[in-house]
């Protein structure tokens, strides 16, 4: 299993955001040049985030994005879920090949444990924890600051 850029892009963005300005507004040209990824993509990526309330998007001479929330209240649940709509799954192919494993399929039980334990981990993991997680090893990434 893979996530994809955009969810990349997005927690990358959002710890951007908790690190380097708790309070107010950073141009997306700002967070895409620290984060090292494309602006274009990472505005779309950011909208995705406002529509979901993970950030929110400030307008005129003083724009840009903010955290919508506290970051330990965001977690990566959210993101995945803002930008993909679901958590990924196991889909299973017995129709397709005739399997006559059924109905309480081994292969079927270990996807759907692993989906929870992923689930539970995404739960659990909020925007401050990894932006904590930056500030004790940082070599340069982000100037870090306390996030609130």
């Amino acid at each position: 299993m893979q996530f994809s850029a955009s969810i990349e892009y997005a927690i990358h963005g959002m710890v951007y955001l908790a690190v380097t300005k708790p309070t107010g507004a950073v141009l997306v040209r700002d967070v895409a040049s620290a984060i090292r990824v494309p602006e274009s993509y990472l505005r779309k990526v950011f909208q995705l985030l406002a529509r979901a309330g993970l950030v929110a998007s400030h307008r005129g001479a003083k724009g840009g994005f903010s955290l919508a929330r506290n970051p330990g209240e965001l977690t990566l649940r959210h993101v995945v879920e803002a930008i993909d709509g679901t958590l990924p799954s196991y889909s299973c192919q017995k129709t397709t090949r005739g399997c006559s494993i059924v109905p309480r399929c081994p292969v079927s039980e270990a996807f759907e444990t692993a989906r929870q334990k992923m689930a539970e981990v995404l739960e659990a993991t909020s925007i401050k924890d990894l932006a904590r997680g930056i500030a004790e090893r940082s070599a340069g990434w982000l100037k870090v600051t306390e996030c609130a």
